[in-house]
């Protein structure tokens, strides 16, 4: 009997030496797994929160450079100054003839105005109906109080007036439907130099406020756009929109005056984190002196370049609670269990199964990773092999203070192509452009399909003149080199988007979103071309 007791603690605590360090082993380090598999997500839903929200700040900066651009050709055109210099009936009317067609070109633009230095209209054109409507004299009126007049009517040339983003009001009231509404202005000069007035226009950001919505389906968090004291301008309860205009108190400040204060204080974008979840935020500045440039006749004074306190802008604001993040987790509880019951049988087997099951996994590992590295269709590298070396690239060159450039490259009017000839021939457009593209590429050069009719290109060593040439020979080469099918020629064309690394990269992503933008703006501009930012 006391045998019997000696022993049986003994075997329990030889099975509890081996079996509990080993449970611990275990579970610590599946434990450890999961928290950096976790920490990992996070990081990556929060790093495509926060490259949406760039690209609807680029997008703002881009969209607004066509507009104020429009405004100085307006300012500076010959028949506005032939007016300023002499206002007779004639030029009044050739005037309100320019702005009429101006108007009715430009489908945003609901109103140009000239108001003289005195803060009276000389000439005004109504856009009614989508036509545009030139106000008799008699009912030009004096603006000499209004907000905008008075803030631009002390700008120097070439210095631009952005209103605030709100809503149109007519005869003192709030117009309906209601109407989001920016105002530019800038003052204007005769030929001699002396300051005659402000040149005002109308603008209705309906194209900006749908790309900013689009922008904000992507993404996971709850997303919002305010103006710069904190009012809801998208994404909020109808009840908090457009707050400002009816004398509300509501702000994201009132109900957030902790993160208000980063967001109003800090940098232009940035994170913050709360004991609820994450606020990721962007600043969007409407005006970008960089983008504008000098413009003929208009010399920008040496500071004009730099930011201003004074300067109109947004903020959009994407919140992730801590449920959301947590949703989002790719190793949920019941994977964990899984993955340790796998483990356990893995410690059991034999050793020569062991060693058998792994030549079978390296075998498929191998298979899986060309699968995984390449287009099936192509044959290139495909996004995720991009991915890899762009940012191995991108590492080096700023290591070393190499160039690097990055092209993204779009067939015009695929869909089209697919619609009339059908999918199979569509592949074989796809096949014969990617060949014609990786024609004009070096060793050290690669070639990805991005998606879709898209490839991406990667430029080492290579400055963003040298890329300029080898998209217009791409551009060339496949204008030149219609696709031979059965039946017929089919001729095809590609836009192509550009820019090089700068020296405030932090990815390659950012020089690929520029590449994008730059796309977007040759696909814009009549496809076909070449862009370069």
């Amino acid at each position: 009997m006391d045998k019997k007791l000696v022993k049986k603690p003994s075997f329990i605590i030889f099975f509890l030496k081996i079996f509990i360090p080993a449970t611990i082993t275990l579970y610590g380090t599946l434990f450890y797994i999961i928290q950096q598999t976790q920490s990992q997500d996070k990081q990556i839903i929060v790093a495509r929160e926060q490259s949406a929200l760039k690209s609807a700040g680029d997008f703002t900066s881009t969209l607004f450079k066509d507009k104020l651009s429009d405004l100085f050709v307006l300012s500076e055109g010959e028949i506005l100054r032939k007016y300023l210099q002499n206002d007779n009936l004639l030029n009044w009317i050739e005037l309100n003839r320019a702005f009429s067609l101006f108007v009715r070109r430009k489908p945003y633009y609901d109103q140009i105005r000239l108001i003289n230095a005195n803060g009276k209209e000389v000439t005004r054109v109504n856009k009614t109906s989508g036509d545009p409507e030139i106000v008799p004299k008699t009912e030009l009126q004096d603006k000499s109080d209004r907000y905008y007049y008075q803030n631009a009517i002390t700008l120097a040339q070439g210095e631009i007036y952005i209103s605030p983003l709100d809503l149109n009001m007519e005869q003192g009231k709030i117009e309906k439907p209601i109407v989001p509404t920016i105002r530019f202005a800038t003052p204007v000069y005769d030929g001699y130099g002396k300051k005659r007035g402000v040149l005002i226009i109308n603008y209705t950001p309906i194209e900006l406020l749908q790309k900013i919505k689009d922008i904000f389906k992507s993404l996971r968090g709850k997303v919002t756009m305010h103006n710069s004291d904190g009012y809801w301008l998208m994404g909020a309860e109808k009840e908090k929109l457009w707050g400002f205009m009816y004398s509300s108190k509501v702000t994201f400040e009132s109900e957030e005056p902790e993160v208000w204060k980063e967001i109003k204080h800090g940098s232009n974008s940035g994170l913050i984190t709360t004991s609820t979840g994450v606020y990721i935020f962007q600043r969007a500045y409407p005006l970008n002196r960089l983008t504008i440039g000098t413009l003929e006749n208009i010399q920008l004074g040496a500071d004009a370049f730099i930011r201003k306190n004074g300067d109109r802008y947004w903020v959009y604001i994407s919140y992730l609670s801590n449920e959301t993040i947590s949703q989002q987790s790719s190793i949920p509880v019941y994977m964990s269990t899984i993955l340790y019951v796998l483990i356990f049988i893995v410690i059991s087997l034999t050793s020569g199964f062991i060693a058998m099951n792994g030549i079978q996994k390296k075998t498929a590992s191998l298979k899986l990773l060309q699968e995984a590295n390449t287009d099936e269709l192509t044959g290139l590298y495909n996004r995720r092999e991009l991915n890899k070396i762009a940012g191995i690239e991108f590492k080096r060159a700023k290591r070393f203070n190499r160039d690097y450039s990055i092209l993204i490259i779009d067939l015009d009017n695929f869909k089209k192509v697919n619609d009339t000839y059908g999918h199979t021939i569509g592949d074989q457009i796809l096949q014969h452009n990617a060949n014609i593209f990786l024609d004009s590429t070096r060793s050290e050069d690669l070639l990805a399909r991005y998606g879709g009719e898209e490839f991406v290109m990667l430029l080492p060593e290579t400055d963003i003149e040298g890329a300029r040439l080898l998209a217009q020979r791409i551009c060339d080469d496949v204008r030149s080199k219609p696709f031979d099918s059965s039946h017929e020629n089919i001729a095809t064309t590609v836009s192509i988007g550009i820019s090089q690394i700068d020296q405030n990269d932090e990815s390659y992503t950012d020089i690929l979103e520029r590449s994008d933008i730059a796309l977007y703006m040759a696909k814009r501009t009549g496809k076909n071309r070449v862009e370069a930012i």
